[in-house]
């Protein structure tokens, strides 16, 4: 089990997500942790990322530096700022800058943008074990280029701060839900007050320049 996610599992709640009707249980806080600290080389100096699961295509910004296949599912990239030595990726991550692109299938917590930022805002704590944490009003102008999005803010007793900023992308499942887009983005910040702004232009760099495209969902077969 890597350092920064040992005792997680009994500070979070797995949360199960229901496609057509299959249960896909997975945390998605611990698999982008997974992805940070599962990299055992120097950060990765590849300038493009490409997902054809998720339809992510990203040219890697300035400063950031993205951190190399942990292989297994892939759900989007884990990027470090102010660091390429991926070894701080294998301590505690609340100490460290990093952003994350994380895609999955719609689910009924998040058939809206609403409902989904809300209920990152409401387990998100747990995984830092600060349920009394509450997000509150993210920095303007953050949105997903040109999609509709919906961003909050998390300060963190330890001095972290967390900035989640959602959106939905590709055709619907009609075997699930006609009326929504399949797939729901969730792009992370991690910062400090002193990093806030200069990581903030990055992560805006980011959300301007992400295209999302993910292939339609693969139809259930009949039994």
């Amino acid at each position: 089990m890597y350092p920064a996610i040992v005792g997680l599992k009994e500070q979070l709640t797995i949360r199960g997500s229901v496609i057509g009707g299959r249960k896909m249980r997975f945390s998605r806080v611990l698999i982008s942790l997974m992805i940070l600290c599962s990299v055992a080389n120097a950060a990765s100096r590849k300038s493009v990322y490409r997902n054809k699961d998720y339809g992510i295509f990203l040219h890697i910004p300035p400063g950031a530096w993205l951190c190399p296949d942990p292989g297994g599912s892939d759900h989007g990239p884990a990027m470090l700022l102010g660091s390429e030595d991926s070894s701080a990726c294998r301590s505690d991550l609340r100490q460290k800058r990093w952003m994350i692109i994380f895609g999955g299938y719609v689910a009924d917590e998040s058939k809206t943008l609403h409902t989904f930022l809300k209920s990152l805002c409401a387990y998100e704590p747990l995984t830092w074990n600060e349920p009394g944490a509450v997000c509150i009003p993210a920095p303007a102008d953050l949105s997903v280029n040109g999609l509709p999005s919906e961003a909050a803010r998390i300060n963190h007793s330890h001095g972290s701060i967390e900035i989640i900023v959602v959106t939905h992308a590709g055709k619907p499942d009609p075997s699930f839900d006609a009326s929504v887009p399949s797939v729901n983005y969730d792009m992370r910040l991690t910062t400090d007050a002193s990093h806030l702004d200069a990581d903030l232009a990055v992560f805006r760099t980011v959300l301007k320049s992400v295209k999302l495209d993910p292939p339609p969902p693969v139809p259930l077969s009949k039994p």
